[in-house]
């Protein structure tokens, strides 16, 4: 129960987060996090309700978390090929491709949709995304490994 009242908290504050600075979402990185740490099972089931609740508080119609999520693990998977996930080197090049990639999907989703956002905005946010991204990296690598296992539960 512990765990899930864990993910239950996490999940509220990166909404808090998502509403304080726009456009920056935390569950893409968590998803990284957990993969890193061999949390399949978890990175399974907290996938599909970040996805729903990713596409019911944005703008845009339904599609753009999918896309998202999908890329940023087609290039962590990639960048696994050539570099330790450990690496220092591996978290600037995820950082930067995050930025690149979100600025891309809100792009192609706004244009699909004609929907017009001014492009500096996209762009401000992907250089956003690829700033925030290692420091989202890295504490929420300390905060699962301190406050998100649970000897008890196992999901």
């Amino acid at each position: 129960m512990r765990l899930v009242l864990w993910w239950i908290v996490f999940t509220a504050g990166c909404i808090w987060i998502h509403d304080m600075i726009p456009g920056i979402d935390c569950f893409g990185p968590a998803i990284l996090v957990l993969v890193h740490q061999h949390r399949y099972r978890e990175a399974a089931w907290l996938t599909p309700v970040w996805i729903v609740i990713n596409e019911g508080a944005g703008d845009l119609a339904f599609g753009l978390s999918v896309l998202w999520f999908g890329g940023l693990m087609l290039i962590f998977q990639v960048l696994c090929l050539y570099l330790t996930s450990s690496n220092l080197i591996f978290l600037i090049s995820l950082s930067i491709l995050a930025g690149i990639w979100h600025s891309s999907v809100i792009q192609l989703m706004s244009a699909l949709q004609e929907v017009a956002i001014p492009v500096d905005r996209i762009l401000l946010q992907g250089v956003e995304t690829a700033l925030l991204f290692p420091l989202l990296w890295a504490a929420m690598t300390v905060a699962f490994k301190r406050w998100g296992k649970s000897r008890y539960v196992s999901l």
